[in-house]
C-alpha cells in the first residue's frame, strides 16, 4: 500500500472536516516519579481511580517493570491508530525520539518523567496557524522538541507558525498557582470562527491568560470563547466532542457554567462525568462530519451515535486512557477539509 503524502498546506478550520493529515502519539517508558510513593497531589485529581491507585505503588519504577502487561497494551493501542488513519488515506507524521539530554529538561531526583502519546496537547493549528504551546505540568515541557520537525514542515508548506512563552517551571504541588499564560491542546476546540478555550479552575492546564493570548494572535476574525471547567478534568476534550455541525458528545458535570454558548442549542449526546474521566467517554476521533473513532467499552455512546446516522468505528484504547488521554489526545490534525 503507497504511504499517505502530506498536503501542500496545513488547514483546520472545524472539528469535524475531513481528517487528511495529522500527527499521531508515541508511547515512551518513564519512570514513575518517586515523590508519588507518598500520594497524588491534588493537581492530579483528573487521573482515571484506577491510575490513581496504581501510580503511588509504581513510584520509582520504569512503566515498562511496574506493569509490563499495560505498557505493552499501550504501545500495540497506539501503532494500531496510526496504521489505522494511514489504511484510512490519511497522512500520519510521529514525534522523533527524544535525546538524553531533552529527556533531562526539567527533570528532578531522578525522575525523568516523559511522554510522548497525547501530542494533541504540545501544539495548536487552528487554520494555517500552528502553535507551539506552554503545557503547565513542567515534566511535559519537553514533549516540544520531539515535534519540531513536524513544526519546521508546516513552515515550509506555508503555515504561519508561533512559539507561546515557555512558562517558569514550578513544583508539581505549586501548579494551581503559578504564572502562565498556560494554553494546552486539548482545551482548544475549533468551531470555525468560533474557538473554545477550556479554563481549569484547578489549576490543571490553561488558564485565562492563555485564551487571551490566542485571541490576540487569530485577531478579530475568531471569536475565542473562555470555558470554564470543573475541576475533575484536565481539559475541555474531556467531555465535549464535535462530531458534526449541530451534533456533539457531551459531559455536562465538567461545565459548571453550563455547556458552552456556541453547542449549546445542539442535539447533545450525554456522558458521565465518571465515563468521561475514567473512559474518557467525551474523547473521540472526528474522521469527517458525522463519523468517528470510539473507545470499544463504549457501546452505549456508539448506539447513540448509530441511531443519529453517524458512522462509527471502534478500536481497543484502555491502556492509552489509563493515562488520561483518548482518541483525540493521541492526534492532533494538521489538515481537515469540509465539503466532502
Amino acid at each position: 500500500m503507497t504511504t499517505p503524502q502530506p498536503l501542500d498546506r496545513v488547514n483546520v478550520t472545524h472539528e469535524w472536516g475531513v481528517l487528511k493529515e495529522a500527527v499521531v502519539g508515541r508511547v515512551i517508558d518513564f519512570r514513575v516519579p518517586e515523590r508519588l510513593g507518598a500520594g497524588l497531589p491534588d493537581s492530579l485529581r483528573f487521573l482515571p481511580e484506577q491510575t490513581r491507585r496504581n501510580l503511588p505503588r509504581w513510584a520509582g519504577r520504569l512503566w515498562s517493570e511496574a506493569d509490563p502487561e499495560g505498557w505493552a497494551r499501550s504501545v500495540g493501542q497506539i501503532e494500531g491508530l496510526a496504521r489505522f488513519l494511514t489504511g484510512r488515506g490519511v497522512a500520519v507524521h510521529r514525534p522523533r525520539e527524544l535525546t538524553e539530554p531533552e529527556l533531562a529538561v526539567y527533570g528532578r531526583d531522578g525522575d525523568r518523567f516523559s511522554t510522548q502519546t497525547f501530542v494533541r496537547d504540545p501544539m495548536i493549528v487552528v487554520g494555517d496557524h500552528v502553535i507551539e504551546a506552554a503545557l503547565r505540568l513542567p515534566a511535559r515541557f519537553k514533549e516540544r522538541f520531539g515535534l519540531r520537525p513536524v513544526f519546521a514542515q508546516a513552515a515550509a508548506r506555508g503555515a504561519r507558525c508561533s512559539v507561546m512563552p515557555p512558562p517558569s517551571p514550578v513544583p508539581v504541588p505549586e501548579l494551581a498557582s503559578a504564572t502562565g499564560p498556560f494554553l494546552e491542546g486539548g482545551d482548544v476546540l475549533v468551531l470555525g470562527r468560533d474557538v473554545l478555550v477550556g479554563i481549569g479552575r484547578g489549576g490543571t492546564a490553561s488558564d485565562a491568560q492563555g485564551a487571551r493570548w490566542l485571541a490576540r494572535l487569530l485577531g478579530d476574525g475568531h471569536r475565542v470563547h473562555e470555558v470554564p471547567l470543573s475541576d475533575r478534568v484536565i481539559h475541555l476534550d474531556d467531555g465535549l466532542t464535535a462530531v458534526r455541525e449541530g451534533l456533539a458528545v457531551v459531559c455536562r458535570q465538567q461545565f459548571p457554567d453550563g455547556v458552552p454558548a456556541p453547542v449549546a442549542d445542539w442535539d447533545l449526546i450525554d456522558v458521565t462525568l465518571w465515563e468521561a474521566v475514567n473512559l474518557l467517554a467525551g474523547n473521540s476521533l472526528v474522521l469527517g462530519p458525522g463519523e468517528v473513532l470510539v473507545d470499544e467499552r463504549l457501546t452505549g455512546l456508539a448506539e447513540a451515535l448509530t441511531g443519529r446516522n453517524v458512522t462509527v468505528h471502534t478500536l481497543a484504547f484502555d491502556a492509552v486512557t489509563a493515562f488520561a488521554g483518548g482518541f483525540r489526545c493521541a492526534h492532533h490534525p494538521l489538515v481537515r477539509e469540509l465539503g466532502e
